[in-house]
């Protein structure tokens, strides 16, 4: 699986970045980030990435640039401690009157996905051409994995 594919399957199944918080400040995410934590990591000589969908968190672009500017700095062994310090500093930056107005936002938007998502499976159940299976499959890994995350959440 190359890079671009791991990042399809990521919005996939746990849906794009921007409905989720960073992991490091509270505000909107905007990138699945690889967390440098997977010791069968593929790089390709420019990107560095992983299979596994575990090694990956939702993180803002700011905080996706220190990350990995921390792995080129300070390499693997002094990168854990560095990261714990990036981290406080980053969630210490943000007011929490902006993380809450952010999460509002992002609630309302995942609401609209889904309700998107939801009339798009009503419509397909509707046509008269039958749905290829690839198309079936892509669109029950997607509502799922709003319908999931949503669950996660505690909403609906």
């Amino acid at each position: 699986m190359d890079y671009n594919a791991i990042h399809r399957q990521l919005s996939a199944l746990k849906l794009p970045a921007k409905y989720h918080p960073c992991t490091w400040c509270g505000l909107t995410a905007s990138d699945w980030a690889y967390q440098w934590d997977d010791p069968a990591e593929i790089s390709d000589g420019v990107r560095t990435w992983s299979e596994n969908t575990t090694s990956y968190a939702p993180m803002c672009r700011r905080c996706h640039n220190r990350l990995d500017d921390a792995h080129r700095t300070f390499g693997a062994e002094r990168f854990p401690y560095e990261v714990t310090r990036l981290q406080e500093a980053a969630y210490a930056a943000v007011n929490d009157d902006r993380r809450v107005s952010e999460t509002r936002a992002r609630e309302v938007s995942r609401n609209a996905a889904l309700r998107h998502v939801e009339a798009r499976e009503a419509q397909m159940s509707e046509r008269r051409k039958p749905l290829t299976a690839a198309g079936r499959a892509a669109l029950a890994r997607m509502s799922r994995g709003y319908r999931l995350n949503t669950l996660e959440a505690g909403q609906r």
